[in-house]
């Protein structure tokens, strides 16, 4: 009962209930030991962001340097990707397979 209430409460917030309603707010958590990344209620496994890892690169890799609308994807992507990177790299100790491979 208690997820249908808050689920009530964050709708009343975003109405503009104000302080009528209660929202709680959890700060996103990656757990470097199992690669889960948890926000929103949303548990992210690490084989999903690995995925999305290798979706933006992908995506980037596609893009045309010499178009500027292009060129701009390609950066938006890079942004997702360095987005994914600090959070794997983020907090507690990592794992060895989750660290960047050093050149």
């Amino acid at each position: 009962m208690s997820g249908r209430e808050d689920l009530i409460n964050q709708l009343a917030a975003s109405m503009g209930a104000g302080d009528f309603a209660q929202t709680k707010y959890t700060e996103s958590k990656y757990d470097a030991q199992t690669g889960t990344l948890y926000c929103d209620g949303i548990m992210i496994t690490k084989p999903v962001i690995e995925k999305a890892l290798q979706h933006f690169k992908t995506l980037k890799s596609k893009c045309s340097y010499n178009d500027p609308a292009s060129r701009e994807m390609a950066m938006i992507y890079q942004v997702a990707i360095e987005g994914i990177n600090k959070i794997r790299n983020s907090g507690q100790q990592t794992m060895k397979e989750d660290r960047p491979k050093e050149e």
